[in-house]
């Protein structure tokens, strides 16, 4: 009995460690779910934090309309998120809520390009995973762009003017969050 219970209990702390985060609009993240103890960047040495954040999707049928849905999320994943403790301290979180961020703008675009142009499977077939892949791609670049533009949120008026410029695009989207 002693032994279940510890295979239990270790199944669930590694369900518990291993869970990602879905964006949610009151929900912010703070440092403790930064969780990964390895720093997956470690040929920039500059880099004193790493959010890993991505779109999910899951395509389902609706049987009593007969209808195809997708529900698309922003995830955040603790276990592949890092941080060095020593440099983040003190630090302010902002910069990688505004990852999270981008990544829900960008759940968002897909949830309006669905609604816009997926009617059926065979669009999803051939419309819904093209368009994806542009969007992912999009997203990738302006993750990459708000790391550059911020200097990884070191230059206090770069990283106010995009979080306002994200805040701004989350709002104009606002019809599409979940």
């Amino acid at each position: 009995m002693r032994k279940l219970l510890t295979i239990v209990f270790i199944f669930q702390a590694f369900l518990a460690f291993s869970q990602k985060i879905v964006w949610t609009e009151n929900f912010k993240l703070n440092w403790s779910h930064f969780r990964s103890p390895q720093n997956t960047m470690k040929t920039d040495t500059t880099v004193v934090s790493y959010s890993s954040c991505g779109l999910k999707y899951t395509a389902y049928k609706d049987k009593t309309y007969n209808r195809l849905l997708i529900k698309i999320d922003a995830t955040f994943d603790p276990s592949k998120s890092w941080k060095s403790p020593s440099k983040t301290k003190n630090l302010k979180i902002n910069h990688e809520q505004g990852h999270f961020d981008i990544a829900e703008l960008y759940a968002r675009k897909l949830r309006k390009e669905f609604k816009e142009n997926v009617k059926t499977e065979k669009d999803y077939q051939f419309k819904f995973k093209l368009i994806y892949q542009m969007l992912y791609g999009e997203f990738l670049d302006y993750q990459n762009y708000y790391d550059k533009i911020t200097k990884r949120g070191t230059d206090t008026a770069k990283q106010n003017e995009l979080e306002a410029e994200i805040k701004g695009q989350l709002k104009k989207l606002e019809a599409y969050r979940n």
